[in-house]
């Protein structure tokens, strides 16, 4: 590839003691419906280049979207400059990919990529469609949407090794309201997908409706500690907040509740977490991460055992272990860093009947509210809540505008089972979750 050839030369003419070169290009199309016609319609193209260059145990980083030679000389130059700036660090390196061996991994859909401009409107038209036919109190669609991507990634060391990746993801969402005696409620639902056949519409547009028909005409919830089973969208939203406390980089710096607890009985033997970026079809997976480690499985908890944390290739020095190949970027812009890939909860046997039929007085939570606010570094939460009472086994009554409030470690302590219905959003899976107390704060 030319491009890397001239950086090649460039930085083997300043010296550098490694270098890095990552390249990624990607087409994106995104297509939105409303009222059964097209309503926002958006093609791009992106190339870019990042550069991160080892002088004297010194890293420096710069990227660019412009791959003229003048440009590719100046980011060239700019990393050079900044490696001169940074503060020497004895774990500072950069890997050589020569000696690795990478997964097959295949995630790319050419198939899907030919269907046609015009089928997936419609496709698009459909899902709006289906979704206001679902049941007479769907008054209307915000949003219903088709998105695509399709991502080429190669990447070079200073050896002149090139490795390279090519990846597909195809989506659907939809955004919907009901009314009802003057209620109205709102329903989201979304899958994603590396292979555009694995997609199912009409699932998303059932789930989307149902969501919103669910909480028509809540009222409130009555004070009190009781089981609770969570969504599972919901429980994918709090692994979403838990992985940031497996980041080994959040470990060094006291950023975690779980500093000094690897090893330790810390939750439920109903709890193992997973990260797997070898899953196939998932859009979190890749036969090598953001630095070009190959890519491997790993336990977080395993049976209620706190059994890994998320490494990349300078916390694994530094800390003396295996690097886990998480490290990950989030564009050209950015430097890599600490994250998951694939990351879920491993389901259990049971259905989502099954685990309401198990309370006698308690509450499903469909949605949270402020989940961000939580402390990470002691697991503490309050947020507000939405949801429906459980009575003898059965869901009986919507209730909203309530909160939950607890610490993350004890709660998933409490699990008392993991359901049958894993489901990824995104990256991210999860079953739904049965804990056997919780407190809730309502009328």
């Amino acid at each position: 590839m030319e491009v890397f050839e001239h950086c090649q030369k460039k930085l083997r003419s300043q010296q550098a003691d490694k270098y890095e070169i990552y390249f990624e290009r990607s087409t994106n199309l995104s297509i939105e419906i409303k009222a059964n016609r097209l309503d926002h319609l958006s093609r791009s193209s992106d190339h870019g280049l990042a550069l991160r260059v080892l002088k004297n145990g010194r890293v420096g980083f710069a990227y660019t979207y412009d791959l003229s030679k003048e440009a590719l000389d100046k980011t060239i130059h700019t990393a050079m400059a900044i490696a001169e700036l940074m503060p020497q660090d004895e774990f500072n390196d950069l890997l050589l990919f020569e000696a690795s061996h990478y997964p097959d991994l295949h995630c790319h859909d050419q198939k899907g990529l030919d269907i046609t401009f015009e089928e997936k409107l419609e496709l698009a038209k459909k899902l709006e469609a289906d979704t206001l036919k679902a049941d007479p109190r769907i008054k209307r669609v915000r949003k219903a949407g088709f998105d695509e991507s399709n991502i080429e990634v190669m990447m070079m060391d200073s050896s002149s090794e090139i490795i390279s990746h090519k990846q597909t993801v195809f989506g659907f969402q939809v955004l919907c309201i009901a009314e009802e005696n003057g209620s109205a409620e709102t329903g989201y639902e979304s899958q994603y997908s590396n292979f555009m056949d694995q997609l199912n519409p009409r699932e998303i547009s059932a789930s989307a409706s149902d969501s919103s028909l669910s909480l028509l005409g809540a009222g409130t919830c009555p004070t009190m500690q009781c089981p609770v089973l969570f969504k599972n969208s919901v429980v994918a939203e709090l692994l979403g907040f838990l992985s940031s406390s497996f980041s080994a980089e959040n470990i060094d710096k006291n950023f975690s509740f779980l500093v000094g607890k690897k090893g330790q009985n810390l939750f439920s033997e109903k709890i193992t977490l997973i990260d797997d970026p070898l899953l196939p079809a998932s859009i979190g997976s890749s036969p090598f991460d953001g630095e070009g480690s190959p890519s491997i499985t790993k336990h977080l908890i395993d049976e209620g055992e706190v059994s890994s944390f998320l490494y990349d290739s300078y916390y694994a020095r530094k800390h003396g272990t295996k690097n886990t190949s998480n490290s990950r970027r989030s564009g050209i812009a950015n430097p890599p860093g600490i994250g998951t890939t694939n990351l879920f909860l491993k389901k259990g046997k049971r259905k989502f009947e099954q685990l309401a039929s198990e309370i006698t007085k308690g509450v499903f939570i469909t949605d949270l509210m402020g989940l961000h606010t939580a402390n990470p570094v002691t697991g503490e939460f309050s947020v507000g809540a939405s949801g429906i009472l459980i009575e003898n086994g059965k869901l009986t009554t919507p209730v909203k505008g309530f909160a939950i409030a607890g610490n993350l470690i004890d709660l998933l302590k409490n699990t008392q089972e993991v359901g049958a219905d894993l489901k990824f959003w995104g990256s991210v899976g999860a079953p739904s979750l049965l804990v056997s107390k919780l407190s809730v704060s309502g009328s």
